[in-house]
C-alpha cells in the first residue's frame, strides 16, 4: 500500500499523482466513482468490476440495517 497526500484546491478538485494514474490506466476522460463508505471516501475507476462496487455499497446497507434493527430491539426491551 502506498500513502500519498494530496490537497483539495479551492474548487474542490484534486490531482491524482502520475504514478497512480499510470498504475490504474487513468487518463483524461477516465470516469471514477467516489463512494462514501463508513465515513471514508473511496475512489473507484468505472472499469473496476461493478460487482465489487455493489458489494461495498451492499455491505454498508447491511451494517446500517443491522444497526437500525439493534436500536429497535433495544427500544422494545426498554419499553
Amino acid at each position: 500500500m502506498v500513502n500519498i497526500t494530496i490537497i483539495v484546491d479551492r474548487k474542490g478538485m484534486i490531482t491524482i499523482p502520475a504514478p497512480l494514474r499510470k498504475k490504474y490506466d487513468l487518463h483524461e476522460g477516465s470516469e471514477l466513482v467516489i463512494l462514501d463508505i463508513d465515513g471514508k471516501l473511496e475512489i473507484v475507476p468505472i472499469y473496476d468490476d461493478f460487482a465489487k462496487i455493489q458489494q461495498k455499497l451492499s455491505s454498508r446497507e447491511v451494517i446500517e440495517k443491522s444497526y437500525e434493527e439493534s436500536i429497535i430491539t433495544e427500544l422494545e426491551l426498554e419499553g
